[in-house]
């Protein structure tokens, strides 16, 4: 396929997924159920039983930890499938063999043969036509049916008990940790969102638990009992620990020691993350080298997540759009910059608890400039008139800007920083993409991925 081949089936690809959502793009009513995936993956022969899988959910960390699940089985030799949600610049990132984006092309000739099953659905089932998200999940499963992938790495959407993932019969559940996020939906209590996070566990399953409060831990295992599963819980059936370098962590199992463990994402919070994905891959595995799981790991890149787009002045972008990310991702960055001066662009959705986000983001600021990012069919921005004059409750004195237009609040932060500043873009994980698009335009990554698959081939 040419250039305008490659964009133009993308674009079409993206049109027919948009005109799955509906006017009223989220309510809980309508998308947290499971009788519509259960009856579209009926009719398309039950793809997800067709190769072991690993569920991952959590409130935060949950996509960090199956990308290095999925990094390290890899390493392993495994056929390894990965999928995340949601996307930062194109689909294309959600579905991944073997650490490479799926092209295109694979992803369009998937979902052209699922097209008449979810018609069949939308004709059929009592709930209506298959979400966006469901039809996603379904492409995944297809997908990776098609490239007999041998284990696949699945992140939860949402909650988890009546996640459109949670049709899966997985032989490993990961739960990285749980906080206050989506309260409208999940509840408004750490136990309430533990409870529905915890549904992933099945019936004689092995669950690795990053969760660390008590109460949560408690609601792990009477689930665990009550399906019989296995528990491996961080601290208990295994640790972590730092060793001699500040860089460097071991993960402790009665029977192997993974040691001299490196990561090459930044945040002290991602070493949890790494040992339950160690956990999970030692169980899948029934245990694998040193060399195995430190090469998955240094392998490990995730976009969007403290990543570090530029330097002089560095540009940081990470999407950390809860009160408790937030918290851990302001740490990481006075880690690592903590030196420098600071300029902060945010947006966020505005179910979003943003009194209690934006003071880790002024504490340090010496300037906040609140955008809005770029409306698309499932969400729109928290007004940035909004989050500005909540800003400036909480900081008073702070030099706080109002730029609706993404591209030109970072334009406006580089024109005005030195090259020893520091331009750190957080909150929504859509502004995020949007901003993205200055360093990788979205049609050069279409034309790249699409390219890598021939060679590939």
């Amino acid at each position: 396929m040419n250039r305008e081949e490659i964009l133009a089936r993308y674009r079409t690809l993206e049109r027919y997924f948009a005109s799955l959502i509906p006017s009223v793009r989220f309510s809980k009513e309508t998308n947290m159920k499971l009788e519509r995936i259960v009856h579209l993956l009926e009719i398309l022969g039950n793809p997800h039983n067709a190769f072991r899988s690993i569920h991952v959910g959590g409130t935060s960390g949950k996509g960090s930890t199956a990308t290095m699940i999925a990094s390290m089985l890899t390493s392993a030799g495994y056929q390894t499938g990965l999928y995340l949600s949601p996307h930062l610049q194109i689909m294309n990132e959600c579905y991944q063999i073997n650490n490479r984006m799926a092209a295109t092309g694979d992803l369009v000739e998937v979902f052209e043969a699922m097209k008449p099953a979810i018609a069949q659905v939308a004709r059929e089932n009592p709930f209506g036509c298959p979400s966006y998200f469901e039809a996603q999940t379904a492409l995944a499963f297809c997908l990776f049916r098609w490239k007999k992938v041998d284990v696949a790495v699945i992140e939860v959407g949402l909650g988890g008990v009546l996640d459109a993932t949670n049709v899966l019969h997985s032989q490993i559940s990961v739960l990285t940790n749980v906080a206050l996020d989506h309260t409208e939906i999940l509840g408004n209590t750490i136990e309430l969102i533990a409870q529905k996070k915890a549904g992933i566990i099945k019936p004689g399953q092995l669950v690795v638990s990053g969760l660390m409060q008590p109460s949560t831990q408690q609601i792990v295992e009477e689930r665990c009992a009550l399906q019989g599963a296995t528990l491996w819980q961080l601290g208990s059936q295994f640790t972590c620990q730092q060793t001699g370098s500040a860089e460097t962590f071991q993960v402790v199992f009665p029977d192997t020691i993974y040691d001299d463990i490196r990561l090459n994402l930044r945040g002290d919070f991602q070493t949890a993350n790494a040992a339950c994905a160690i956990a999970a891959v030692h169980a899948f595995a029934g245990g694998v080298s040193g060399a195995v799981v430190r090469a998955g790991l240094r392998q490990t890149a995730i976009p969007g997540r403290l990543e570090c787009v530029q330097e002089n002045p560095t540009v940081i972008l990470d999407g950390a759009h809860n009160p408790a990310k937030i918290r851990a991702a302001a740490e990481a960055i006075t880690k690592y910059y903590g030196n420098m001066r600071r300029v902060v662009i945010v947006s966020l959705k505005p179910d979003k608890a943003y009194r209690d986000i934006l003071p880790a983001l002024v504490v340090n600021a010496s300037v906040l400039i609140v955008t809005a990012f770029g409306k698309n069919e499932l969400w729109e921005a928290c007004d940035p008139a909004i989050l500005a004059q909540a800003a400036s409750e909480i900081a008073p004195g702070l030099d706080i800007r109002i730029e609706p237009d993404p591209m030109q609040a970072l334009r406006q932060a580089l024109a005005e920083t030195r090259p020893d500043d520091l331009v750190w873009v957080t909150g929504s994980l859509y502004l995020i993409g949007d901003i993205r698009e200055y360093w990788h335009p979205t049609d050069e990554l279409l034309v790249q991925i699409e390219e890598s698959a021939v060679l590939c081939n």
